[in-house]
């Protein structure tokens, strides 16, 4: 109910939808760098596979040598070779 009543609230305003919290705001830099946004929690980290929890389901981001570089309030900067990302409930 609440994020229904947000996102009427972004329309009627005509503000983007990133500007909700619940959607993920991902940014890819070259093959080797991502700035996940709007993250609740890291569900698994390991060298090959690294699982964000975010309010629009699990993002899981496969690859070699990734780390989390950085993780902030809301956000994480994934560091290593990056192949293929997917979202899931």
């Amino acid at each position: 109910m609440k994020k229904e009543l947000l996102k009427r609230t972004l329309r009627l305003l005509d503000l983007p939808e990133d500007m909700d919290p619940q959607v993920p705001r991902i940014t890819i830099l070259g093959r080797e760098k991502m700035l996940a946004e709007n993250v609740a929690a890291i569900r698994r980290c390991t060298e090959h596979e690294v699982v964000l929890l975010t309010g629009s389901g699990t993002l899981t981001v496969g690859g070699e040598g990734l780390l989390v570089k950085e993780l902030g309030e809301s956000r994480a900067l994934l560091t290593g070779r990056l192949e293929r990302w997917a979202y899931g409930e």
